[in-house]
């Protein structure tokens, strides 16, 4: 297994590995370079902004995506307003039919999220905090939307919680980094809080770890750009801080936020209650990146950037709004 500190450094050495002795597949009209039967283990959950030169990557929409999987939402109408591909995954244009969410959230009427807390609890060495998300009585259908992530483990020991992921099948250019790593190193920093333990280690396992031909060239320019990102001695990062009891209030509450900043209005104009930190850090970014969106003048932008401080969230923020062409992105 190969063991990594952060989120950028497991996608930088994966990559190499992917190109390097990836076998070529083609799946689907799709040609592809492949590694089978992956293991990855990021041991700094909280470390999971990726800032590599030609990943271009949205931190943005990472974050709202990742917070509508633990509200237990699948609507497009929020989604595609920060990752405009996502309309190509649905079947009837309105919602993705394997959204996690729903799938960890409301299961046939059970929250998997509450059961595994309450498990937890009960008998916190528990090997039974498992939650599912491929559906064999929904899923061996043809679809646009059929779950990559399919299993999740969650293992306290030693009084910290890891968290291990299986998936079947995982685009490492846009699925890995884009997305994967960042859903599953937050919703395990918040389970263990939840649990009033210290976070562990994410394991992400998948059988196929591969990236698709359209992406070759940009992860050639990436590997050969040899980036080098030295991540000792940074900044503290927002750490999230609410009880389970008070969870449903408080995510409501940011995505009462976040609709009214995607509306169109400015953060400090809608009475803000969220006082835990990571989830304020988010919102802020939330309503930096609409700012930006909205062509503000960059004395505001700077004034938001401020207020996330300095570490690696900011950078991210930073990095994003500088490039070129951001908005595009």
């Amino acid at each position: 297994m190969a063991v990594y500190r952060n989120v950028e450094q497991a996608f930088l050495a994966e990559l190499h590995a992917v190109v390097d002795s990836g076998d070529l597949v083609e799946v689907r009209a799709e040609r592809t370079r492949e590694l089978r039967a992956r293991l990855i283990e990021v041991s700094d959950i909280r470390s999971r902004y990726v800032m590599l030169p030609h990943r271009n990557n949205n931190v943005f929409a990472s974050i709202a995506e990742s917070m509508w999987v633990i509200a237990g939402r699948n609507d497009l109408s929020f989604l595609s307003a920060y990752l405009e591909r996502a309309v190509d995954f649905s079947d009837d244009g309105l919602t993705w039919r394997a959204g996690y969410g729903p799938r960890l959230r409301n299961w046939n009427g059970v929250d998997q999220l509450a059961e595994i807390v309450k498990i937890l609890r009960e008998e916190p060495l528990s090997r039974r905090a498992v939650a599912s998300i491929y559906d064999p009585d929904r899923d061996f259908v043809e679809s646009r939307d059929i779950p990559c992530n399919n299993w999740l483990h969650f293992l306290m020991r030693d009084g910290r919680l890891n968290l291990h992921v299986a998936a079947r099948s995982t685009d490492i250019w846009w699925g890995f980094s884009g997305i994967n790593a960042f859903e599953w190193t937050l919703l395990l920093e918040v389970m263990a809080r939840w649990l009033r333990c210290a976070p562990g280690r994410l394991v992400f396992f998948s059988s196929s770890l591969h990236l698709y031909e359209r992406h070759f060239d940009r992860a050639s320019r990436l590997l050969a750009s040899q980036p080098n990102r030295a991540t000792s001695g940074e900044a503290e990062q927002p750490r999230f801080d609410t009880d389970w009891e008070d969870a449903p209030a408080v995510w409501d509450e940011w995505m009462r936020l976040e609709a009214g900043i995607r509306a169109g209005q400015d953060l400090s104009t809608l009475d803000c209650n969220l006082t835990d930190p990571l989830l304020l850090a988010y919102i802020r970014m939330i309503d930096l990146y609409w700012s930006a969106q909205r062509g503000v003048e960059s004395r505001v932008l700077d004034e938001k950037l401020a207020a996330l401080g300095d570490g690696r969230l900011a950078a991210a923020a930073r990095e994003y709004l500088e490039r070129p062409q951001q908005l595009r992105h």
